[in-house]
């Protein structure tokens, strides 16, 4: 067992609650609350819902494992292939040229502007807003 891959899952456990409920579609919201990362939670239940042996849950939990690390690493390389072109711009472009862009930009694209700015907006009002809790 590489620990490594299920230390990734187990960490960031509410990203990846919902490709294991797409994988083991008999998990319950309870369940994967209850399991809450927990590897070995996890088999116990996959065995209690799917009737399977424990070195077969152990195998398909494994599997799941490694190619989560993938799509972990294919995340990182995406957010590192992006954040070069917006460093590279931000250190290209005085304040002036980046305000004539962003104008360029809602030219062309108003509507989506505007659906963009109404959500930026929502959220500010959101967190500006004190909860009535």
């Amino acid at each position: 067992m590489d620990t490594s891959n299920w230390t990734s899952i187990q960490g960031d456990w509410n990203k990846f609650k919902g490709q294991v409920k797409e994988k083991w579609g008999k998990l319950t919201d309870d369940d994967l609350m209850r399991i809450g990362g927990n590897r070995d939670q996890l088999i116990g239940t996959l065995q209690q819902r799917y009737g399977m042996a424990k070195d077969r849950v152990e195998e398909q939990v494994e599997e799941f494992a490694s190619h989560a690390s993938g799509w972990v690493q294919q995340a990182k390389n995406k957010v590192a292939d992006m954040a070069e072109p917006v460093m590279s711009y931000w250190q290209d472009h005085n304040a002036g040229e980046m305000v004539n862009d962003l104008k360029r930009l809602i030219n062309r694209y108003p509507v989506q502007s505007t659906l963009v700015g109404i959500g930026v907006g929502y959220l500010v009002g959101r967190i500006m807003t004190p909860s009535r809790s």
